[in-house]
Order: C-alpha cells, then structure tokens, then sequence
C-alpha cells in the first residue's frame, strides 16, 4: 500500500486518527503532484529578512521569511511557523551556504512530537493552542494539537541528508572577535526577482545600457539620412533595442517575476544581440538554468550583455565634405588622419548621361591627388591617384540609382604623398552634364 492512497469513506466505518492523517497525507502529495505538473522551479524564497544586529556578535538569525521548500512545502515565519534556532556562526568559517532546512517526510515514521532540539529530524513539533469556534454564536474555545515544522538554520558543511533545504545567504568569513561578514553577491533560490539586490540592481544596469545605446543608434541614423547596408544593420539593432527596452520596463514593475521567466528573456536578448556584436556572429553558451546557481547564471548573462551592448559604436562609412572649387577642381580637407591608413575611399558619380559611359570615361577624366600637388600635376599631365571603377556600390554606403561607384587605389606615388596632405583634390578634365558627386571613406 501506498502510504498516500486515498481513504474509501463508508457509513457506519470506526474512525481512527489513522484516517485523518492517511486523506491528510492523500491531499497533501495530491496538490504537489497537481501544482508541479504546471511548472518547474516553483520553490524557493518571497520573502526573507536577516537580523542584523546579531551579525555583530557572530549569529545568523531570521526575522522573517516566506517561500517554498523544494519538496513543495510552502512556509511563512513568523506568520504561522516560528523561527529556527539562532545560528552560532564557528569562527574562521569562510565561503559557506546557510541553509533553512525542513525534515523530509519519511513514510511509516513519526511526524510530530512534543519535545524539539536542533539536532530532531521529526518534522512537526506539537502544541496545545485554544481554537474558537467560528460557526456558532457561542463561539466556544477548545484546545487543539496544532503543529509547527520544526526549522533549523545549518552551514553547508554541516549533514543535511534527510532535510529539504533553502539557501538563504552565504557567509565571506566569520573572524575571531568579528561580526559575521556575507557575500553580497550571494542569490539565494527566488520566486521574486525583486527580492534580491543583485536581480533587482540587474533591471537598472540593463535599461541604463539599452536607452544609452538606442538613444546612440537613434541620433545617429536620424542625422545621417542614408541607407546603405551599414545603416540597415543599425536600422535592425535599433530595432532589437526598441523591442526590450520598454519589456524590460515592464518586467521591472512587475510583482513576483519569477527569476527563469527574467532569465528566458534576457537568453533571447543575448541572442539577439550577437548576431550584430559577436565576430562569428554566434550567441554564447549559457549555463543551463538553477535555482540553486541564480548570482553564477545572471552574472555570466550580463557579462555578454555588457559586452554587446557597451561596445564603441564606430562609423563605417564617413561622407567626407567635397567643396568645389575654380578650374573644375573639387577639394576634400582631411579632417581624421586616422582614415588614410585604416579606411578605403570611394568616388561616387552621377550625372547626365548613360551609366556605362559614365563608368568608362570618368576614370581617363579625372585625376585625383593631394590637394598640394594637384596643380603641378595637371600642368605636367602626370598620372595622379588611379580610379578604378566598380560594378555595384561598396555595401557599407548608400546605395542612389544613377550613381556610379569608383574605388582609390592605395598604391602608388600620389598615394604615398596623401600621408602628410591636407586633403583629396579632384580635377575633372572634361564636362559631366549635371555632375553630382561625392567622396566616402569606408573603415576596414
């Protein structure tokens, strides 16, 4: 026989308390059984708060806390059960767990007692308590045995088996005539992400970074005007952005997220966001979830998030100011040093006439050199820096019908004078009927 079968009730059956405990025993693993079945992960702490005057004289005690245990008991202190008995923390005790631990139950053994100490495994201790009687005018009082679990506080060292436990804090060291010092950092098992300084701190960390960022993404593609394919990736980042920033508002405010749900969230952010920041644009590995293990799992999450999200945001393609000047000359002033070794340039042309001419005969057209030599070299018709068309436009600028696209070649004498130049200057030799042109540096 199963020591949780329902009871048969029959009329004229001579109870015992045997009956009693068996539906007891009955209700209890059938609401377990039903509750599980629509989750995992439902244990753990809603409340908790620690004394901490007693940390002072080298004790852990609890004031109040409300959870669940991880054999699914539920458990509120003070409210209906009382405290454990407070905890003498040994001195140079240094990186442990503290536990809140239960007896398990244990079919066919005792489940109450009247006498408790802190090394019972029996599950409830008894007690005599007056109970009204709520249903008649009389209101009359009897004594009834009611039962507290009986709760004890132990150090992850200490021998737990037979006891469902609960993390509730970890201790950094216990020093000879010190206070007990915790780890901050220590999560313990939640039902509330906003129970834990460390999860709660996360949603403010985590929307300082995404406003920062989009806020970034935002005045960036509001003043460039452009749709290259650079500006499509940062139309897309923009987008990711836009998507969580207000969810994560919203899971900020909520009452009693459960930290998987907070966790499921943040693993698709992640994602997400590798696709735009990761090299092999590739999402991490992420530990697998634990209740037991929240402060390893958040901390290796945001430390992907941070990274993805702090990272400089660098303009690819810059659009460099080209000024026209007498004599059908065009001059670029460089304004970043940088771009001549670590970016490409590019020409782009349009004007009336067809494409394929135009991508023929611009080239032989049009000399490009520093802005110092370009003079002389004109006058002495020597070659400046070659120009060399392209069938599409670089994908990292914008992309206009009727353009064509021209590459600089970073070689030769022209070029190697551009080191120490003030700018490009751009001489065209024949006419181009309604000439529009610009000039790109394009980042490696």
């Amino acid at each position: 026989m199963s020591n949780n079968n329902k009871v048969i009730w029959s009329e004229g059956m001579f109870l015992r308390p045997q009956h009693f405990q068996q539906q007891e025993r009955y209700f209890e693993q059938y609401i377990e059984h039903r509750t599980r079945a629509c989750g995992a992960y439902f244990w753990g702490l809603n409340k908790l708060r620690i004394d901490i005057e007693l940390l002072k004289l080298g004790k852990i005690s609890i004031i109040e806390a409300e959870g669940v245990f991880s054999d699914g008991t539920p458990f509120s202190l003070p409210a209906t059960e009382r405290a454990p008995t407070i905890l003498d923390v040994p001195v140079n005790t240094r990186h442990e767990v503290v536990y809140l631990c239960l007896p398990l139950r244990s079919p066919g053994s005792r489940q109450s007692t009247r006498q408790t100490d802190d090394s019972s495994q029996i599950r409830f201790f008894s007690e005599s308590s007056e109970v009204r009687d709520n249903a008649s005018k009389s209101a009359e009082q009897a004594a009834v045995e009611i039962g507290h679990m009986t709760l004890h506080l132990k150090l992850e060292s200490e021998d737990r088996n037979g006891f469902a436990c609960i993390g509730i804090t970890r201790i950094l060291e216990k020093q000879p005539d010190q206070p007990v010092k915790l780890d901050n950092s220590y999560v313990p098992p939640l039902l509330d992400c906003q129970l834990s300084p460390v999860t709660s701190g996360y949603f403010e960390e985590l929307l300082g970074l995404l406003k920062q960022r989009g806020d970034a993404l935002g005045h960036r593609l509001a003043d460039s005007g452009r749709s290259g394919s650079a500006e499509i990736a940062d139309y897309l980042l923009l987008q990711v952005i836009n998507r969580y920033e207000p969810l994560i508002i919203q899971l900020s405010r909520q009452e009693q997220l459960h930290p998987f749900e907070f966790y499921k969230e943040l693993l698709q952010l992640a994602g997400e966001l590798a696709t735009f920041t990761h090299s092999a644009k590739r999402a991490d590995r992420f530990p697998n979830y634990s209740q037991e293990s929240l402060g390893d799992l958040y901390a290796a999450l945001f430390s992907s998030l941070r990274q993805s999200l702090s990272q400089v945001l660098e303009q690819t393609a810059i659009a460099m100011e080209l000024t026209k000047h007498k004599f059908g000359i065009f001059v670029s002033p460089i304004k970043d040093r940088s771009l001549i070794s670590s970016a490409s340039f590019y020409l782009a042309v349009k004007a009336d006439m067809p494409g394929e001419q135009l991508r023929n005969n611009f080239p032989a057209q049009a000399k490009v050199a520093p802005v110092e030599v370009i003079r002389e070299l004109i006058s002495a018709s020597m070659p400046g820096i070659m120009v060399r068309p392209l069938p599409v436009a670089p994908r990292q600028i914008p992309y206009h019908a009727g353009f064509a696209y021209f590459e600089l070649e970073r070689s030769g004498k022209a070029w190697s004078a551009m080191q120490n130049s003030g700018g490009f200057a751009v001489h065209l030799g024949a006419e181009f009927p309604q000439l529009e042109l610009e000039l790109w540096a394009v980042r490696d």
